[in-house]
């Protein structure tokens, strides 16, 4: 079931994440570069079995993501490689910023927050 779930996110993220947060992010006059959503490193990645990817029994900032923390120790980011993962919407405390205890729809919530707060 876990792997369904896997494949079906991967499917959609350019449709349900991707062009979210790409919205976000030239908002503010940025543009986004997703780096780990190359098409070789995504089919790697597809490649090795789920334990080689993450291991839930571990606590967060441990078990998930197990590849990229690897990678991150062996180039010494040693404390990025134990931060917890959050999206970015979550991560970047936008929500918390804007006041906004749930995210809208992309036209409506971006009208919302530059009306009630003067984010521009």
């Amino acid at each position: 079931r876990l792997m369904r779930e896997i494949e079906f996110d991967l499917r959609r993220v350019s449709v349900r994440n991707l062009g979210r947060d790409d919205r976000c992010i030239s908002d503010h006059g940025k543009e986004a570069r997703f780096p780990f959503l190359d098409e070789q490193v995504v089919s790697f990645l597809q490649s090795l079995p789920l334990a080689e990817k993450m291991d839930l029994s571990l606590p967060r900032g441990v078990g998930e993501k197990k590849v990229l923390r690897e990678v991150a120790g062996i180039l010494g980011l040693f404390f990025s490689a134990t931060l917890p993962k959050k999206a970015i919407q979550f991560g970047s405390n936008f929500a918390k910023v804007t006041g906004s205890t749930k995210i809208k729809a992309h036209e409506d919530f971006f009208v919302h927050v530059k009306t009630d707060t003067g984010v521009n």
